[in-house]
């Protein structure tokens, strides 16, 4: 279930005020050159865009669950997002937890239940900066610099990050929707392959 501070959304809702509460994805991670290049063309010709924007990004991770990924969105908001399963060429994921700060004391202890190693470390006291240094504590901690430009065609959002870490740069594209069937097809459109497709806990951890 997905909550929201620490008030959980209505199930029956598809669309919650943040965004879906499951959707599935496929991602994945390149170098820029020519075969991305025309890639990202098809994408800027044929799909709606629908912003552009800059973040910093600071993840952390726990050895052996990159699949449930704590993140610090500009210094705003901390997500929860868990990894539901994989299904073929796409992953399912849940956004379990999204909360700004000060952060209620029932979500404190709700991102200690998906996450128990945090459990103490997130308190409706904490901000940005003293979370930071609690998390990175017990956690493999990254920062990240990226320009995200979002598309969207046939319900299937799409994002386009240009992804700085630890000095190095990589071009993400990102997939995500609630049906796996229209977003497959878009997957197989650009000529993306399911062996490409890896999750940024991942991509992070390879580092």
């Amino acid at each position: 279930m997905l909550y929201l501070d620490n008030r959980p959304l209505n199930p029956s809702r598809r669309h919650a005020a943040n965004g879906p509460d499951r959707f599935y994805q496929w991602r994945g991670f390149f170098d820029d050159n020519s075969e991305l290049d025309d890639i990202v063309q098809v994408i800027e010709k044929e799909f709606t865009e629908k912003g552009s924007s800059d973040h910093t990004d600071r993840y952390f991770l726990l050895p052996g669950r990159s699949n449930t990924i704590t993140t610090l969105c500009d210094n705003e908001t901390l997500e929860v997002h868990t990894m539901v399963s994989a299904e073929g060429a796409l992953e399912k994921w849940e956004r379990s937890v999204k909360t700004t700060f000060p952060m209620k004391r029932t979500t404190a202890s709700i991102i200690g239940t998906y996450v128990p190693k945090f459990r103490g470390s997130c308190s409706s006291v904490a901000d940005a900066e003293s979370l930071t240094d609690a998390l990175s504590k017990k956690s493999r901690y990254y920062e990240a610099n990226l320009n995200r430009r979002q598309y969207e065609r046939n319900s299937v959002s799409v994002e386009i990050e240009t992804v700085d870490v630890n000095g190095k740069q990589k071009i993400s594209i990102a997939l995500r929707g609630e049906n796996p069937q229209a977003l497959m097809g878009e997957v197989e459109a650009l000529g993306l392959k399911a062996s490409e497709n890896t999750h940024f806990g991942n991509f992070l951890n390879d580092l």
